[in-house]
């Protein structure tokens, strides 16, 4: 844990206090300062949210009952969490496809649902080499609405597949260590789907086919 954290606050923490020390000691011109700008605001980007992972994992071990729920348009929450996600990895508009009904609305905890959708996003985005062709999509069946989020990324052996809901756990492979993240994420959102009322599950081919997460909420 000690390490995990270390390295994700360190590193970013770094990469600011060169960006800051450069703008103050140099003449640059409006690209150089405008790249410098992006920067900084990717580093603060992801201190937050490895500080919402962590701070989402600490109130799950804590209290798994304090969710407040309300009806929810998925087409719209899905659609801001695709816009949060592409703007994060300035990823083009056909990045991510949503295929979902304009009209399929959703009794639930929405600020839960909104961190499962976001870092489902977040990484099947981030383990896509370009151009990225990730897919959300939601349907109702059976009384459940089932959601699946398709990337054409790296994949995941067989024998890793159940692996990665665990806390701190990363695929050893060079295709994930080259790539940021402390193993936190897959953790949070499996346990908010558990609490939500669904199971979060994992399909792939294998290293290079691409990986599928996929999971079914009640409908109240």
């Amino acid at each position: 844990f000690i390490d995990s954290v270390t390295h994700e606050l360190k590193s970013p923490l770094a990469s600011l206090k060169l960006a800051v020390q450069t703008v103050s000691r140099r003449k640059l011109t409006d690209a150089q300062q405008g790249g410098l700008h992006r920067r900084m605001l990717d580093d603060i980007d992801r201190l937050s949210a490895f500080i919402d992972d962590i701070l989402a994992a600490s109130r799950l071990e804590q209290d798994r009952e304090a969710l407040d729920y309300s009806q929810v348009n998925l087409r719209l929450l899905a659609e801001r969490c695709a816009e949060r996600v592409r703007s994060r990895y300035r990823a083009p508009l056909g990045a991510i496809a949503i295929d979902i009904p304009e009209d399929l609305k959703l009794l639930t905890a929405t600020t839960a649902l909104e961190t499962v959708l976001k870092n489902l996003l977040d990484n099947a985005l981030k383990y896509s080499d370009e151009p990225a062709g990730v897919v959300l999509t939601a349907r109702e069946g059976e009384g459940r609405v089932h959601f699946s989020v398709t990337d054409q990324g790296i994949g995941i052996s067989q024998v890793h597949l159940k692996l990665i809901f665990d806390r701190f756990y990363r695929v050893p492979d060079e295709n994930v260590n080259t790539r940021r993240g402390t193993g936190l994420g897959l953790y949070v959102v499996s346990s908010l789907v558990k609490t939500l009322g669904g199971r979060l599950t994992a399909l792939s081919d294998g290293p290079g086919k691409g990986t599928t997460m996929q999971f079914a909420l009640p409908m109240r």
